[in-house]
């Protein structure tokens, strides 16, 4: 029987082994899957450090920043992707699941709080686990006793079958034969004893014996369990069958010191560890009738964590060593470190005392004792002979360091490094046997071309990128931040479906770029450990120190440096100064970089990842802290890269901790400025413009006019211009917006034009500005003093000849005439139906061809003298008093008009 219940016993263990490692395996499976975590996981997420819920989320393609932490999604994840939608399913929940339990024990074994009695958890709804089934094989040496049934089968010259009850005496009677007495007989012994007498009593027959029910016996389980009592067993049952169907001990039972009493003497002692941890059954003796379970009370426990297989409360016996406890609990991890295993004791006056034991010494054997705390703490994570490569190369890693070794054997070509890295500049931090940090800078290309850097154990070797993201988007960051500028300014409108494609986009554009510096706010405010690559290098596992290490390859140059400077700053002796200089000026990376010991300035120049063109390379300026006992002062100190780049080694001066170094622009430098013209000039485009050149002498480049060159209507634009008038736009729909809605809860509501003056914020709004600049182009060609000075991005349009004269604004249809010699401001208003009755008649204003405004000239009988030329432009505004005198009315009708008339003369030409 003992052999068949280990073989059942091992058969659920197996079964639950391998249900376990298909479940692991699952997790495994699903590890690249992504999935949405529900509100209960994203709760068991908020209890994880962290590093480890960042850890789960990559396993699981989760995106942390599209949760709030709190069950529900944030307004970024608002609407999952397809794949996540498609993914998102039972199983990979349920592997989560697994690996949220499986994080949050691993948690566990290193917090004492959290530690449970061993092996209790196994009698939870397994009471009917270990109840002998019918059909179970009786093994050889089952006793026979009464109740029992046999069924013997005759065969030979005779068949019969019969089937016999074990009587109160132990007998049996079958056939024609006298009773047997099989009481106190084995169930091998039965069969032996049957077959012999039938062999002998009844010649040429012979017989098979085989058990067809089995007895019920009654059993008591009393002391420290769950549910003592008096139970009916099958006579198949052991300890472990009545321990399980009670319940098994409970919170103050001992699962080492169980015993069985027969007859008033104990028979057989169990210990349950054996069973839990060794499948051990050879003390797991089979029940009689009348048997007493005693399950006594614990004695001593100890408690076990840290870098153990099973950390948990174990019951411990007298004279159990460390040693033995440890192996109770399933022995040491691979991480374990067996050297500095820390016992918490009580000594002689009960005080706790804590010791340090030593697994490979003989002081292992030390026995413990009730309340002792075993911890058994890890390995140390740090390398001892290695060299960690970071940044912009290939493969960032830690390599194994020998003696001797050089940067070549592990750069040894440029497929090592990236196709962005640095050639020029790369940096080894060394950490010294007194804690003190030693830099050391090297160029890349000349390690690639033979040039020998000798290596230390535990050095970073850092190499960083040429470009910066930055420097692919700042054109477009630019323009998206002075779209989100513009918007600030813009008032919140009702009728926003009335506005244009082109507000949407700059709106949309604003939008993003307001979410990204959002998204730059959350992270600054992130734990600077979860930032910092030196940190995790320095403290991380070897899963996170290659984490650390691979993340450094996108890092830009500042956040490579930063975590270096840190590091000074933290290492820096009193009285000294960290060694770190300043660079500023015209250098691609601005900033603070830490120096070596005999730094030069083009050193420092190449930290900064060199000068940029407009670089004065003859000139620049070393600021030099003075420290002295009363008080600092600083010295200036110049210098010239250009004899420094040509050899000139006393022009190549050190460089000492705190300077900071500033490269000068060159003298009138400026970027390459540009002036478009179009229309009729000889030779009309885009040209290069030098600073404080004039007008007349780019167009003189593009070869004059033509002939047919309108000079009067010159249309002049400039860039700044035309963001000061939208700018100016926005504010007066602002402004105008405000007071509507004041006049439209007072009492004169009912007398303004609402709809109207809504247009007309609605429209200024969207305008776009025009950033013309009135200009007589005749004085421009022919007086020197008269010039213009060009910016950046001026253009400047010469239409062809034209006879229209254009009328708008509040007359009956806005519209172009020909222009006639012979008519005059009113001909040309008749002929557009006349005035409106908004129109303010002695407001009207003319609108010249060279951009102009010209005041109508009445006489005094009420005539008028203007002369109306061709490409003129009448603008009829509308009467303020129309609308009750709406402040700020008139004004923005007049710039709204003339940014109208600006861009219907520019889309004209």
């Amino acid at each position: 029987m003992n052999k068949a219940f280990s073989k059942g016993f091992v058969s659920l263990l197996a079964t639950t082994f391998f249900s376990s490692t298909l479940l692991l395996c699952s997790s495994f499976a699903t590890a690249q899957i992504s999935t949405t975590p529900s509100a209960a996981q994203i709760e068991q997420f908020k209890k994880l450090p962290k590093s480890q819920q960042q850890a789960l989320a990559k396993q699981f393609g989760i995106d942390l920043n599209s949760f709030d932490m709190s069950g529900n999604k944030t307004q970024n994840g608002q609407q999952q992707a397809p794949e996540l939608q498609y993914l998102n399913n039972q199983n990979t929940n349920s592997a989560l699941d697994q690996a949220l339990t499986n994080t949050k024990k691993t948690q566990n074994k290193h917090d004492l709080n959290n530690l449970k009695p061993f092996g209790y958890d196994m009698f939870q709804d397994m009471q009917t686990a270990f109840v002998p089934g019918e059909n179970t094989a009786v093994p050889a040496d089952y006793m026979i006793g009464p109740g029992d049934t046999l069924e013997i089968n005759l065969f030979g010259k005779e068949s019969s079958s019969q089937q016999v009850t074990v009587d109160n005496e132990g007998k049996i009677t079958f056939a024609e034969l006298q009773p047997v007495n099989v009481a106190g007989l084995t169930y091998q012994e039965v069969k032996t004893r049957i077959a012999e007498l039938v062999e002998v009593s009844m010649i040429g027959i012979k017989s098979s014996v085989s058990i067809a029910n089995l007895r019920n016996i009654q059993v008591y389980v009393v002391g420290d369990v769950q549910k003592p009592g008096a139970y009916q067993l099958s006579s198949l049952s052991t300890m472990t069958n009545a321990l399980f169907i009670s319940g098994g001990p409970n919170e103050v039972g001992s699962l080492r010191d169980i015993q069985l009493k027969r007859a008033g003497k104990t028979v057989s002692k169990l210990d349950l560890y054996k069973l839990f941890t060794q499948g051990d059954v050879t003390s797991d003796a089979r029940l009689q009738q009348g048997d007493v379970v005693f399950v006594n009370s614990i004695q001593s426990q100890v408690k076990v964590y840290g870098e153990v297989r099973r950390p948990a409360i174990y019951e411990v016996k007298a004279n159990e060593s460390i040693a033995e406890t440890i192996k109770l609990a399933g022995g040491l991890t691979s991480l374990a470190y067996p050297k500095n295993v820390l016992l918490t004791t009580l000594d002689t006056n009960y005080q706790r005392v804590v010791k340090r034991i030593d697994l490979t010494e003989p002081s292992a054997k030390q026995s413990v004792k009730a309340g002792d705390v075993v911890r058994v703490l890890p390995i140390s994570q740090q390398f001892s002979q290695v060299v960690h490569v970071a940044g912009a190369v290939s493969r960032p890693s830690s390599y194994a360091f020998v003696e001797g070794m050089t940067l070549n054997e592990l750069i040894t070509n440029a497929d090592d490094l990236t196709q962005s890295t640095d050639m020029n500049y790369a940096l080894i931090v060394s950490e010294n046997n007194d804690g003190t940090i030693s830099l050391n800078n090297f160029a890349p290309r000349a390690a690639l071309a033979g040039s020998s850097v000798t290596l230390s154990a535990n050095d970073l070797v850092l190499f960083f990128n040429r470009y910066d993201q930055n420097d692919f988007m700042a054109d477009s960051l630019k323009k998206r931040e002075l779209v989100a500028a513009k918007l600030d300014d813009i008032p919140n409108i009702s009728t926003n479906e009335k506005l244009d494609l082109t507000y949407s986009a700059q709106q949309s554009a604003a939008n993003s770029l307001k979410q990204e510096l959002l998204k730059l706010n959350i992270a600054a405010l992130k734990d600077d450990q979860e930032l910092n690559y030196l940190y995790q290098l320095k403290t991380g596992d070897l899963q996170i120190q290659q984490q650390a290490l691979d993340s450094t390859k996108s890092l830009s140059r500042q956040e490579l440096i930063l975590p270096i400077v840190k590091l000074l700053q933290a290492n820096v002796l009193p009285g000294q100064l960290v060694p770190t200089v300043e660079v500023s000026g015209q250098v691609n990376f601005p900033g603070v970089y830490p120096i070596s010991s005999n730094a030069t300035i083009l050193d420092v120049i190449a930290s900064a990842g060199g000068v940029q063109e407009s670089a004065n390379l003859d000139v620049g300026e070393i600021t030099r802290i003075n420290n002295s006992v009363n008080a600092s002062d600083s010295t200036h100190v110049r210098f010239s890269l250009h004899q420094a780049l040509n050899g000139d080694k006393s022009a190549n001066i050190a460089v000492q901790p705190k300077d900071v170094v500033n490269v000068y622009q060159q003298a009138n430098w400026q970027k390459e400025s540009r002036i478009t013209l179009s229309g009729e000039v000889v030779f009309p485009g885009t040209y290069t413009i030098r600073e404080g050149e004039g007008l007349a002498n780019v167009i003189q480049r593009a070869g004059g006019l033509t002939n047919f060159a309108s000079s009067e209507a010159a249309f002049f634009t400039r860039e700044s211009l035309r963001e000061l008038e939208q700018k100016q736009a926005r504010d007066l729909a602002r402004n105008l917006s405000k007071e509507l809605a004041f006049k439209s809860i007072s009492s004169s509501y009912a007398s303004i034009a609402v709809g109207e003056v809504q247009t007309l914020v609605n429209q200024l709004t969207t305008v776009e500005g025009v950033g013309r600049l009135v200009i007589d182009l005749e004085k421009v060609l022919g007086d020197d003093s008269y010039d213009i000075q060009l910016e950046n991005g001026d253009k400047l349009v010469i239409p062809t000849y034209r006879r229209e004269v254009n009328v708008i604004g509040e007359v009956q249809v806005a519209t172009s005439h020909i222009h006639s010699k012979d008519w005059a401001l009113e001909d040309y208003l008749r002929s557009s139906g006349g005035l409106r009755q908004q129109a303010d008649e002695d407001r009207v204003y003319i609108i010249r061809a060279n951009g102009l405004v010209d005041i109508p000239d009445y006489t005094w009988l009420g005539g008028d003298e203007t002369t109306i030329n061709p490409g003129d432009t009448i603008v009829v505004p509308l009467d303020a008093n129309y609308t009750d005198q709406l402040t700020l009315w008139e004004k923005a009708t007049s710039i709204f008009y003339q940014l109208t008339v600006g861009l219907a003369a520019l889309g004209r030409l």
